[in-house]
């Protein structure tokens, strides 16, 4: 299986480690997962955009997927309650 790159930005890595430490560990874990299938089930295509997201309890990672070049990158994470804002 083809593995894929992953690329975080400044702004999902600052509220990464916003977190406490048994959260970062649930979030890294799905993070990483998403290197050998960026589209397992359970992700989802956001409807306003080309970008997709996970969820991790009452937590989202927003991701986008670049096939061209095996890489995806993580644009913001948080609450769900703030992340569609």
């Amino acid at each position: 299986m083809i593995k894929y790159h992953i690329e975080i930005t400044n702004g999902a890595e600052k509220e990464l480690f916003k977190y406490n430490a048994k959260l970062q560990d649930r979030l890294i874990n799905k993070i990483r997962g998403l290197a050998s299938n960026p589209r397992f089930f359970g992700s989802k295509k956001l409807l306003s955009s080309t970008n997709y997201r996970i969820r991790v309890g009452d937590y989202r990672i927003i991701y986008s997927i670049d096939d061209a070049k095996k890489i995806i990158k993580i644009l913001d994470i948080g609450h769900r309650k703030d992340i569609y804002r």
